[in-house]
Formats: C-alpha cells, structure tokens, sequence
C-alpha cells in the first residue's frame, strides 16, 4: 500500500543529462517520496554530511559519490527501479567528466567554444528544455540516428534564447567544442551564405586557409573535419532547408541544434531532425520574465500585480515584448499600472488585440518609441536606414547629423529603453526585428531626400575616418588627405586603434560600397573603394578586393572617371593574382595601361608597371620583372614618390637576388630601406628589412640573416601586415632550417602556415608547407615531409606556379629513396 501510494505521488521520469538535472531529480523526491515530510536538517544528519552539502547536491552544483548517492536515494524512499536509473545517470555523467578532462587536458590544442553568454532573466521553457534532453538523451544513447533539433516560432519569442539557455547546459558534454553562427535569415540583409559559413565553421577547426572555393567541397570539408568529433553545432536564425544542410555535420558523435522563424519540414523528413516549436510564454512565465527585469525585482511591482498581468497579456508572451515594457517601467509609483493603461486605450489596443502575434511586437514597439524623447524617436528611425549591423558613437553622430555629445544622449535612451544594444563603450546594435521596424518607420515618415542626405552624411564620413585610419596603417605617398567637413571622427592615434577601427568597420565599409553602388552614387563608390584598396592587400583580404574593386570599376566607368578606373583595374590585377587567376590579371595590367598611356596619367602608370613586374617574378621570370621595374623607376622619380620608388627598387633587389646578385640586391635594398624610412612607411620599411634578411641568407650570412628578420618581424606587427609576416616568417624558418636549427626553423614555418590560413594567401601557405616539409625530413620523418609537400604540390599547381615542378622533383626523389630502402 506504501508503494501505491509513493507511485501516486512521484514525478514522472525525466532525462537526467546533467548534474542540474540529478539535483531537481533529488528535490522532486525530497517533496513527493516516502519520506518526504523529511526536513532538510534532518535528512542531512542521518546521512551525517552538512547541510550545505546536502544543498549542493540537490541544486546540481556538486556531483555525489556512487554511494553517498545510494544512501540519500534509501533515505528519501525513492522506488528501486528509480534507484537504479538515477544510479547509472550519475556513473554516466562522472564517466563524461573524466572522458572531458582526459581529452582536453593533455591537448594544449584550442577548440572552439563560441556560444553566446547564457541569456538574463530566462524564464520557463521546462517543456521545451526537456523536449531537447529526449532528443539528445536518444542521440546520445544511440537510440536515435539523428541528432539534429529544429526550434521553431514567431520572431521574437525568444528562440536564441532558449537555444543558447540549453547548448551551456550541455556544453560540458561536447569536449571538441560548440560552434554557434547566426545565420542571418530573417535579418534586414542578405541572410548568410552557406559558403561563408562553412569558412568560418573550418577556420574554427583549424583548416586555416585550407578552404575550397565551392560550396560543396567546403560541405565536405567541414564534414570531414568534424568527423569522429563530438561537437555542439547551433545554427541560429536559418532561413530554408537549403541554408542549413551544407552546414549539417555526418558524424555520428555531433549534434545540431536549428532555430528558424520555419517549421523547416524538409529536415525533418530528411535526415529527421526533432522539432521543438516554441510559443509564447505562458502567462506566469511571462510575468517572471518581467518581474525578473524590473530594477526591484518582485519588489518593483509594488500592489500593481494587476497591471503587470495586463502587460503580460497584451505583449502576446513574447520575451523581447517583455524585455521593452520592463525597460519602460522606470519604477515609480504607479508606473507599472499607467503602463497598463496606455496599452488598453486608443491605438495601443487596436494594435495589441489584432491577433498577430507579429503584429503585437510592432505595436510594443510603437507604443515604446511613443515614450521616447523626440529627439531619440527621431534617432530610432534613422539608426534604421543604413544597411549595417552596428554603429559605432561617431558613425551615429554622422548619421544623425548631430554633435557627439547628443548622439551619445540620444543613444543612451535608446539603450536604456532597450531598442539599441552597448556592445562596449562605443559600439551600438539594433535587434534585427527593431532595426527592420525603424526602417519601416523611416520610409513611412520621413521624405527620401532626408534619408539619402543621413546616408551620404554616415558614407562620407567613413571615408573620411577611414582614411585617417589608413593614413596611419599605410602612409600615402604625398600629404595626408583633407578629412572635410566631417564633424567629429574617432580618437584614432595608434596603429593598435587604426587596427581595432578596422576590423571593427570593415564589414561596414563593405555594405557601404554596396549600398552606394546600389543608389548609383558613384562618386561615394569610388571614396570608399579608395579607402578599403589601401588595405586588402596586407591585410589579405583578396576576396574582398575583388567584390570592392569591381564596384569602384563600375563607378569609374559610369562617371567618365578614366583615372579612377584604371586605379581599380590595377588593384584588380595585385587581387586576382594573389588568389592565382594569372590570366585574369595580365587582362586587368593591360587594361589600365591603355587607359593610363591615353589619359597620360603618368602614376598609374607607374604603378602598373610595378605590379606587372610582380607579376612576372611570381612566374619566376626575373628577367621580364626586372624590364618592367626598370621602365617604372624612372616614372616614381619624376613623381617624387618616396615610398613609390621605394617599392620599385626593393622588387629590383628581389629579382636581383634570385638571379645571384647579391651585392647589386644588398645595395638596391638598402637605398629603398632609406626612401621608405624617411616616408615612414612602416609597412614598406617591414618588408624591405624581410627582402634583406633573404639576400643576407641567400648569400650563406645565416646570423646576421636571423637578427634582420627579426627586425623585419616586428616592423611587420607593429603595423598588422599579415601579408608581409608571412614572408617573413617563411624566410625565417628557411633560415633557421639551413643554420641547424630544426625546431626553430619548424615553429616559423608553422606561424606562418597559420598566419597565412587567416588571410587566405595560398602562396605563402605552399611554401610554408614545403618548408615544414623540408624540416620533417631533416628530422627523418620522411612520411610527414611526403604529406606536407604533396599539400604544397596541390596549391602550387593550383595557382599556376613553377615551384610544383621543385616540389614534384622533391616527392619523385622521396619515392625513388623510398623503393632503394624497400629493396635493401
């Protein structure tokens, strides 16, 4: 009779996938057992541990001992069969505690962990959280062959949320790492490519710069690095089916969780994903949500619990709706109650009572910016007209047209009424159903002309800052440029600031010059283009150029601007031939030659010759590099362009030196060492040292070689040329390897192979894997130094290089040694 009735009373079965999970587990037969009138105290001393002990356990902070567990279950008079479950959840968990500590502790390998910080204030969701566990706990025990889940729901009713509440619950479980992308498919622009994400999902597990061009043999790619991983993949905000399956790992071991504004029916048809569909909150979730983000807390609601509930309701249960009526509440008395009855009279209701759920954000949005001061509604509107992510404080300031002190005001409101985001001290976001609501609100209320004068105000002003900053990263051959009537830029002084705007900006830049493009504004096309040329190159960026390039190529066309055009086909040609589409690069020289032969433009032509001759001693073909740098010489001069000069006589040491004149390179080098000194030109000055490092080695001065690459490092850093570090480095370990210093000579080579991953320069990652090559095989690791060169062979012949035939020649050689041993 006493087991009918603890049967009666008991919980039902729940996964038990953490220690959280063990601890509510315990709590729930503290209350519903045999003994569960059983205090506490009381509990604690029959098991003769202290109370907080005990606490730890039963909140799932500490794991217990098998049979300390044993004894608590006994005592609690949990069933015999729930006995023994519970039993082997806990061995399974401290079996994927020690499995986890053993395989990363040994390993100083980094692996990705780039789930987003646990969500503030999460409320309910139990069902939906357990509904996850089923699936996992089948995936996990192999009771199921997917292990795919697919959170589906209208926007803002906190899908993220409850995905990155639960994938750091079990992020413990996955030691090879949790890769997390927002896919961008419900996002103002263009929802995320696959290609793009499985380039970045590859560079999270260590391909580098090993990322094919197509879409498919980067699908296989990523499933080839993730196979026999365990790993936690959440792929956020998807579009379609056709977004998320490139980006589905094959491995067993991996599991997937999707969220989507979609059901995503052809996942679950095939390979089977669960679903999870989440709605709004209900009703007393919904109100812990609010009351947990009320300054005050359960304090904050003051005998308005009424009121609060209204809110509740009229928000439809969705969390972000909560979040901005919490954020309104500005505590006070009464405020929660008039709150309440601005919601359920005039327009709010009209908007609140239609039925879509959608729509109800909307009108919580509406009935938010109605509270705001007029000059941060004003704001809202127009932070939604560029087509960018974020913003930082001087962007904005452009943007609205105002000084730095009140966009700062007007942002803080925003902030504080929770329609704009504080990514740091400057930075600013607008959650992407906001951001695409204040769009609306601007096309609706505010005239064209007033909208395009806020975006050639914002344009012009990352010109203008932009080149600021490029005037520090890459000084220009003649005086700075004038920034213009740009109001206020960013405090901008280092390197190390020019570097952080940078990346911080770039995707912006990018839009930009899409935007303008798009509007037709070509002059603002061509300002831009201007300023992202300046930095693709040692950067690495070569994808990007050509996307940028192509678009100041176009507005250069359209607007008769022959100089602007021959500009872009020149950088054009440096892009295609550092990502090895030679052909089309001779097309892109030819061109601007033509132009700048009939234009008379004297520089670029100077210019092109230049990267012709670089061109040509890529190929190997000194002689022809040498013909062009010798016509180019004479042009830099007679323009006065130190820095210009500078690079055409450091190219001719180069060719000088792999011809073996090595006292004729010394001398050219050293004179260009001077120019780029004086034009202070650090990147120049950086690759100069590195070109002198070479000759120095290639002439057998193997110490005095390793002390100017060293120098040569360091200039290369300090201004955050990545294209030139890898040269640098690959010299180095070429260096070290030829001194005796196999270990050295291996570590350099790997900086560079990682380095060169992060830029996508395939030259430089060839020949640090030939380097590599040749360090295992001094090592006597003959079947490393096979693997790496045959790696090398394939980039070299890729790009249409003569150095596969010295790499070829190497692994013919390995083979040939390989079949004398056999047959000794």
């Amino acid at each position: 009779m006493k087991g009918e009735n603890v049967a009666a009373n008991a919980p039902a079965a729940l996964p038990v996938v953490t220690a959280e999970d063990l601890g509510r587990e315990l709590k729930r037969w503290l209350r519903h057992g045999e003994n569960r009138r059983l205090k506490v105290a009381a509990l604690a001393k029959r098991l003769e541990m202290s109370q907080s002990t005990l606490y730890a356990y039963l909140a799932g902070t500490t794991l217990p001992a098998t049979e300390v567990l044993d004894d608590l279950l006994r005592e609690l008079g949990v069933p015999t069969d729930v006995q023994r479950r519970l039993a082997t959840a806990r061995d399974a968990l401290h079996r994927d505690r020690r499995r986890t500590k053993e395989s990363v502790e040994p390993t100083p390998v980094s692996v990705p962990r780039e789930l987003p910080a646990d969500p503030s204030g999460f409320s309910g969701r139990e069902a939906e959280i357990e509904a996850l566990d089923r699936a996992f706990s089948a995936y996990d025990d192999h009771s199921s062959p997917v292990g795919i889940s697919v959170i589906a729901g209208i926007a803002g009713v906190g899908k993220t949320a409850l995905a990155v509440r639960w994938a750091r619950r079990l992020s413990n479980r996955f030691p090879d790492g949790c890769l997390y992308l927002d896919l961008l498919g419900f996002s103002p622009g263009e929802p995320r490519d696959p290609a793009e994400a499985l380039a970045r999902f590859l560079r999270a597990l260590g391909a580098g710069d090993d990322v094919p061009d197509d879409l498919d043999e980067r699908a296989s790619r990523f499933r080839s690095r993730a196979a026999g991983k365990r790993l936690l993949v959440v792929l956020d905000n998807a579009l379609d089916v056709e977004q998320v399956r490139p980006l589905l790992p094959a491995s067993p071991e991996s599991f997937v969780v999707v969220t989507s504004r979609s059901d995503l029916p052809g996942l679950r048809v095939h390979p089977g994903a669960h679903l999870v569909s989440l709605g709004p909150l209900a009703p007393e979730d919904g109100m812990r949500l609010l009351t947990a983000q009320l300054p005050d807390g359960p304090v904050g609601l003051a005998g308005s619990t009424g009121s609060a509930r209204t809110l509740v309701d009229r928000c439809g249960g969705l969390p972000l709706a909560l979040r901005i009526v919490a954020a309104q509440a500005q505590l006070g008395a009464g405020a929660l109650d008039e709150l309440a009855a601005d919601l359920t009279s005039g327009a709010g209701l009209d908007l609140f009572d239609v039925g879509d759920p959608a729509t109800s954000v909307r009108g919580v949005f509406s009935w938010s910016e109605r509270r705001l001061p007029a000059a941060a509604d004003a704001a809202f509107r127009l932070l939604g007209v560029p087509p960018v992510q974020q913003l930082d404080l001087y962007a904005a300031t452009a943007l609205l047209g105002t000084g730095v002190d009140s966009a700062r005001g007007e942002l803080d409101e925003l902030v504080r009424a929770h329609l704009m985001r504080r990514l740091d001290g400057v930075r600013f976001s607008m959650h992407d159903l906001l951001r695409e609501h204040a769009r609306e609100r601007a096309e609706a209320e505010l005239p064209e002309v007033e909208r395009d004068a806020a975006m050639v105000r914002l344009v012009r002003y990352w010109i203008d800052a932009g080149g600021q900053v490029m005037d520090i990263l890459h000084p220009p051959y003649g005086p700075a440029a004038d920034p213009g009537d740009t109001a206020a830029l960013p405090p901008v002084r280092s390197t190390a600031d020019a570097h952080a705007w940078v990346d911080a900006e770039w995707e912006n830049l990018l839009a930009a010059v899409a935007y303008t493009e798009l509007r037709g504004w070509h002059e603002l096309t061509i300002g831009l283009a201007q300023v992202v040329r300046r930095h693709v190159d040692q950067a690495g960026r070569y994808l990007d150029a050509v996307v940028v390039l192509g678009a100041a190529l176009r507005a250069g066309h359209a607007t008769g601007d022959r100089v602007a055009e021959a500009s872009a086909h020149r950088d054009l040609g440096v892009a295609y031939l550092r990502l090895g589409r030679h052909d089309d690069a001779v097309e892109q020289y030819r061109k601007a030659l033509e132009i700048c032969h009939t234009e008379g433009d004297v520089n670029g032509e100077a210019g092109t010759l230049n990267n012709l001759g670089n061109f040509y001693e890529r190929l190997g073909r000194y002689d022809d590099a040498i013909e062009q740098y010798t016509l180019a010489l004479p042009l830099a001069r007679t323009l006065d362009h130190r820095s210009g000069e500078a690079t055409v006589l450091g190219n001719l040491a180069v060719c000088n030196s792999r011809l073996g004149h090595y006292d004729q390179a010394l001398a050219l080098s050293q004179e260009a060492l001077e120019l780029f000194w004086n034009a202070g030109d650090g990147g120049g000055s950086a690759r100069t040292l590195g070109n002198i490092g070479e000759i120095q080695r290639a002439s057998g001065a193997h110490g005095e070689a390793l002390l100017t690459l060293d120098e040569a490092l360091t200039a290369a850093r300090d201004v955050g040329a990545l294209g030139i570090e890898t040269e640098i480095l690959n010299t180095l370990g070429e260096t070290h390897l030829e001194r005796g210093s196999a270990a050295d000579a291996l570590a350099s080579h790997q900086a560079a192979l990682t380095v060169a991953g992060e830029i996508a320069d395939r030259y430089e990652q060839a020949r640090a894997l030939e380097g590599s090559g040749h360090v295992r095989e001094r090592m006597g690791e003959r079947h490393l130094s096979r693997a790496l060169w045959q790696e090398a062979l394939t980039i070299y012949s890729s790009l249409g290089l003569p150095e596969a035939g010295r790499v070829r020649a190497l692994l013919d050689h390995a083979d040939g040694t390989a079949r004398l041993t056999s047959l000794a």
